[in-house]
């Protein structure tokens, strides 16, 4: 092959070359499970928030004439009435609102969390290496709902105290949601530091980074600039994992009756008033059953997608 003297030439471009960049998210959509769980969580996602301003108005409302009537078939009536007369499907939207919005802000932490005590671990390594992940190990036997309820016990007095002086006085609610999120993110980061320090340690070997230390960059940029965007699918994927984790652990913490506070529900507070309305002489099935199916759909959403995403981002995955 001849060339001329200051012409270049380029590759030619094929299909299979073209579609490189978008072929991982095709298997994405190419995986039913993924695909329908994304439009089944979106759907639940927008009934939820979508109709906030009207949910937390009504979420609390007792009409005593509907009291202890089952599921009816007429407009905002579809899953019926708790003991109080208070409509199940207005405490189930603003009750998702509730538990996906602790579920998210919950994970988020954990994520940052995870991520920075990960990475600074592996990249130093040695001692500091060390310490840090025997303190992972110590907290990793310790039981989590302990964890959480120390962090309760010793933080929500002063942020009680912090936000009546800010808003003024009545903010138990608003410390109790706030608390509850930040104490489960605060547990939850342990499995995301083993997975990001062990990224960071494969990392350190690649070339680019030895490249990058023999430009004399010095680590906070090799951190942000070269690690930190090669851990963006493992991020991502775990994220995607940790959300239903926290959900469910809050979920768990208010049907125990140590998560959020009434009369603020969640999807795990009103299963456990719907368990605690169930006995052999009427059964007020339908109060247990919508806000369990609604958590269970939306836990079992997040799995799948969480699944498509570990598929799109992790190259030796073959369906």
């Amino acid at each position: 092959m001849t060339t001329t003297v200051g012409t270049t030439i380029e590759p030619e471009l094929t299909d299979a070359t073209r579609s490189a960049g978008s072929h991982p998210w095709k298997r994405f959509w190419r995986n039913r499970s993924a695909t329908v769980s994304l439009i089944v969580l979106g759907i639940i996602i927008f009934a939820c928030f979508g109709t906030l301003m009207i949910s937390a108005k009504e979420y609390h409302v007792q009409d005593l004439n509907a009291n202890r009537q089952p599921p009816q078939l007429i407009p905002f009536a579809p899953f019926g009435y708790d003991i109080l007369g208070r409509n199940i499907f207005w405490r189930c939207l603003f009750g998702g609102v509730v538990s996906l919005g602790i579920g998210l802000a919950a994970a988020a932490i954990s994520v940052i969390i995870g991520t920075l005590w990960g990475a600074v671990a592996g990249w130093y390594g040695g001692r500091i290496d060390n310490i840090m992940m025997r303190l992972v190990d110590v907290l990793y036997g310790l039981p989590y709902i302990l964890l959480i309820i120390l962090l309760k016990i010793a933080f929500e007095p002063k942020l009680i105290r912090l936000l009546d002086r800010i808003f003024g006085p009545g903010q138990e609610r608003t410390a109790n949601i706030v608390i509850l999120f930040l104490a489960i993110g605060g547990v939850s980061w342990l499995t995301m530091a083993r997975v990001i320090r062990g990224q960071v340690l494969s990392l350190k070997a690649q070339p680019f980074i030895e490249a990058a230390r023999a430009l004399g960059l010095p680590a906070r940029k090799i951190l942000l600039r070269h690690l930190l965007p090669n851990l963006v699918g493992p991020i991502i994927v775990y994220a995607t994992l940790t959300v239903p984790q926290a959900i469910l652990q809050e979920s768990f913490l208010s049907f125990l009756g140590i998560g959020v506070q009434a009369p603020v529900p969640t999807w795990g507070s009103l299963a456990a008033e719907g368990v605690k309305a169930i006995n052999t002489v009427v059964s007020f099935w339908w109060m247990v059953v919508f806000p369990s199916v609604l958590l269970g759909l939306t836990l079992l959403c997040l799995n799948f997608i969480g699944d498509g995403l570990r598929d799109v981002f992790d190259p030796k995955t073959k369906r």
